[in-house]
């Protein structure tokens, strides 16, 4: 949602700079609900920015202007991936973890020992529904991660200039096992004679953002998932983070030798609702939550940190960063001012351009066509309505846009940064009045019309659209309409 809104990383000199995001999502739950929805918003947002920009990368404003791809669409053709944001875990997906690990061959001696390390319900998984909040069955079966085809030719196109981003949280299973295993496989390349760019990766910019508990789920003694065991499996999980991970301990002395070049600590004392409480055979859908909002700016950070910060040496950080995130304001009820002020400069505008355009798409364009810009070439006609990308941005993107702003706002904490009940642009944004009053005119359809109007004049006469960039015609200018008319019409959005 943040990309959509047009919100770039920014370089030294705070220009946006452009950027090319590749997720791979390492779950082997794939009937998980959350999950389907996440790839579908991402299959969505890349119909919608090729349709805008086309393949290109260098795009450093604009809404939808950062490029997401699959690992399959930045590798040499002739592979055999499948053009999916899901790390394929095919191999342990189908399987019960006593059958992961041939259970039933080992001899007397070592089933005794299995059974003194995994309780009979872990042996019995099936892990298609994940690790049910086991980071000793997924650290296990995710050690496959180092000998999968995704690996290898995520390791034939890395770059050194690249940078990777683990998102993970920790009080479950397969986050807290996840996490160390692909950083431990990425800084141990160089020993993986299999993969090219070892010395690359080996030495790559890494990131993380360690979610700590911030939701509730319903308690249910029929499930092994309890928010009671949140807190201590959070304790042993940063526990061996510190020594095995973020920060080496050697005879009782902490060494700054993390082999993660930045990390991110996230989490609210705060529960959210809670959740119904699924292990993982119903599909597991929980409701959007202000932290994973919060959470998005970490990788945005990340990307804005020098490279010079970021040294790696022999596969450890020579100057470890460690981040907590704080609201300005501790309210359970969130409006887009309760953020501290270098998250309001980075991202405010950005957000209520993007919901100013979503109210002008739904519900005013079509009274606009055949009249002022849309009659300048290149024309939109009603035509348009009816295209693949018009669907995709507001029957799918958009849909999913306001499901999101909804259970935001009924979450707890609470994020309501619009007032998702105003059809009108001066009263959409909770807590930022337009301006108003003698020779002040509030911003309005007619007001957008107008602005827009006018720019398409002025860029009709450079041939910024040439004959057929229709999309691109539309998108750019409410993206410069709202631009101009958010910095005349409303109060400060900071």
């Amino acid at each position: 949602m943040q990309f959509a809104a047009g919100i770039h990383p920014l370089d030294s000199e705070g220009n946006p700079m452009p950027l090319e995001v590749v997720p791979i999502i390492v779950d082997p739950h794939k009937a998980n609900e959350d999950l389907k929805r996440t790839d579908n918003l991402m299959r969505w947002y890349k119909q919608i920015r090729y349709s805008i920009y086309g393949e290109t990368v260098d795009v450093r404003k604009g809404f939808f202007s950062v490029k997401i791809s699959t690992l399959s669409d930045i590798i040499p053709v002739g592979t055999n991936l499948s053009d999916s944001f899901l790390f394929n875990l095919g191999s342990i997906a189908s399987k019960k973890f006593q059958d992961f690990i041939s259970y039933s061959t080992l001899d007397t001696a070592n089933q005794a020992l299995c059974s003194m390390m995994f309780s009979d319900y872990q042996l019995d998984t099936k892990m298609d529904i994940g690790f049910v909040g086991s980071p000793n069955i997924g650290s296990i079966a995710l050690n496959q991660f180092k000998d999968s085809e995704e690996f290898k030719q995520f390791s034939n196109v890395f770059q050194k200039t690249d940078r990777i981003f683990v998102v993970s949280s920790i009080f479950g299973g397969t986050g807290a096992a996840g996490y160390p295993i692909i950083v431990k496989n990425i800084r141990n390349a160089g020993n993986n004679a299999q993969i090219n760019n070892r010395g690359d990766l080996r030495d790559a910019k890494i990131g993380a953002l360690t979610v700590l508990p911030y939701f509730n789920v319903q308690q249910d003694e029929n499930s092994p998932i309890s928010r009671a065991d949140f807190i201590s499996k959070t304790k042993s999980a940063l526990f061996y983070y510190h020594d095995n991970l973020t920060g080496l301990r050697r005879h009782g002395v902490d060494l700054q030798e993390s082999k993660v070049n930045a990390c991110y600590y996230l989490g609210d004392e705060i529960p959210s609702n809670p959740y119904f409480n699924d292990p993982g055979e119903n599909g597991q859908r929980n409701d959007a939550h202000v932290v994973e909002y919060v959470g998005a700016l970490a990788v945005l950070d990340f990307l804005q940190i020098p490279d010079q910060q970021l040294e790696t040496v022999e596969g450890y950080a020579q100057n470890p960063i460690y981040k907590e995130y704080g609201l300005a304001n501790n309210k359970l009820t969130l409006n887009l001012k309760d953020f501290g002020l270098p998250t309001r400069l980075f991202v405010n505008k950005q957000l209520i351009k993007f919901h100013l355009a979503y109210l002008y798409l739904t519900y005013q364009l079509k009274e606009d066509l055949g009249r002022g810009y849309t009659l300048d070439k290149p024309e939109i006609s009603k035509g348009f309505l009816v295209t693949s990308f018009f669907s995709t941005l507001t029957s799918d993107f958009f849909v999913g846009y306001m499901t999101w702003l909804k259970e935001l706002r009924a979450n707890q904490r609470s994020f309501m940064p619009f007032n998702l009940k105003a059809t009108n642009l001066s009263d959409s944004i909770n807590e930022v009045e337009a301006k108003a009053g003698f020779l002040k005119s509030k911003i309005d359809y007619k007001s957008v019309l107008s602005t827009m109007n006018k720019l398409s004049q002025q860029y009709a006469k450079i041939g910024k659209y040439g004959t057929d960039k229709v999309i691109f015609k539309l998108m750019d200018l409410l993206d410069e309409t709202f631009e101009k008319l958010v910095d005349e019409k409303f109060n400060s959005i900071v």
